[in-house]
């Protein structure tokens, strides 16, 4: 989140959500999160309306805060130079986004104590909001008051893989270059895996796609990175971006590899393919060029690259890989169809791709090992 502001990220994402929400110029103010929590709304049972319990009681969002207390916390900001992680803008921007906004950002109805404990958060009013202008408005029938007119008045967006990657990605992809050097836990952006891995408070419109949300995931990481690196230029997130890079290419889904600005590039892609229907078939055929692609593990692979490097950028690429055969795994499963790789060869998978920091010729040689004993499971004889 933006340092100062509980309702923007800080990336180029802020950009381009300013145009899809259509801001009002009055910004709607936050409510606390109680104002959702009466059993008529989304404190009750029913769907869509346990919301707020799953959110309280399930969520890590809920927790986000409690993260700045423990000791890997105080031994980072201590190689940071920060006294309290639990006060530092540096960290509370992503784990407690509303701990050191402006007071006026929050409506003249919400108690002190509600604006301290909105600081322990990841509050409904950062994935959704500030509710005061639209709160009674997103009862009424859609015939009646259309998404379109929410979003005018601050309710933002989530139903595509876009509008989600674009809410998400800042505070789970990209670190600063001093949180970097602190070895501040990485960051992979992966949005299908994130949603799956979050408890469900909302329920998935029809068309819903495992293989399209990554897809669109991968392409906003990208963006955001390659804006981050414009900012701070830094050689281990530079081999982050050609790997990331390499895997939409390998998708065959017409990744446009060219000389242009590649955060616009990105950005693009993502909202094309979050337009696009996204088929069984469709997300087979790119499971399929996943496992048998092994150009970004070849000699020449990667020479954009120092070579110091070139281990990194395939390290990244591996991990990315795996999370993608993990994803496209799942979407090409149906009711009477099993998932053609078992969970057995995704984690085997998974543990052969990290850490890309310790990747060597012999990790790529027991990572292509275990792929290859993947795509011979997987891939039908030709």
């Amino acid at each position: 989140m933006r340092l100062g502001s509980p309702l923007l990220v800080v990336s180029v994402a802020a950009l381009f959500l300013r145009v899809v929400l259509a801001e009002p110029e009055a910004p709607s103010k936050v409510l606390a999160p109680q104002s959702c929590s009466t059993s008529g709304c989304h404190g009750g049972a029913g769907l869509n309306r346990g919301a707020y319990l799953i959110w309280r009681d399930y969520d890590p969002h809920h927790n986000s805060a409690a993260t700045l207390d423990n000791g890997q916390s105080r031994a980072l900001a201590g190689r940071l130079g920060i006294a309290d992680a639990a006060q530092s803008s540096s960290c509370t921007a992503c784990h407690a986004p509303m701990r050191q906004v402006d007071p006026a950002v929050f409506a003249s109805t919400v108690k002190e104590q509600d604006k301290l404990d909105c600081g322990k958060h990841v509050s409904c009013a950062n994935c959704h909001g500030g509710a005061e202008n639209w709160l009674l408005s997103h009862t009424r029938p859609r015939s009646e008051f259309p998404k379109d007119a929410l979003a005018r008045l601050g309710m933002r967006p989530l139903e595509t893989a876009y509008e989600r990657a674009n809410n998400c990605v800042a505070c789970h992809q990209n670190l600063a270059n001093n949180l970097l050097e602190a070895n501040h836990p990485p960051l992979v952006f992966e949005l299908d895996g994130l949603l799956v891995a979050q408890p469900k408070h909302w329920q998935e419109a029809d068309g819903f796609s495992h293989g399209r949300t990554w897809l669109v995931g991968q392409a906003v990481a990208l963006r955001e990175a390659a804006a981050q690196d414009r900012r701070e230029p830094a050689e281990r997130r530079r081999a982050e971006i050609v790997a990331i890079q390499a895997l939409l290419q390998a998708t065959g889904t017409n990744w446009p590899d060219s000389p242009e600005d590649l955060v616009r590039r990105a950005d693009e892609y993502a909202k094309r393919i979050s337009s696009e229907p996204m088929s069984v078939e469709k997300e087979r055929a790119i499971l399929e060029k996943l496992l048998n692609d092994r150009t970004p593990f070849q000699p020449a692979a990667f020479g954009e690259v120092t070579p110091e490097i070139r281990f990194l950028a395939i390290g990244h690429y591996a991990e990315r890989l795996a999370l993608a055969i993990d994803r496209l795994n799942e979407s090409t499963a149906g009711p009477k169809k099993p998932r053609p790789i078992t969970d057995g060869a995704i984690e085997g998978l998974f543990a052969a791709a990290k850490p890309p920091r310790s990747f060597d010729q012999a990790a790529i040689d027991r990572f292509l090992q275990k792929l290859d004993s993947v795509a011979a499971a997987a891939l039908p004889e030709k």
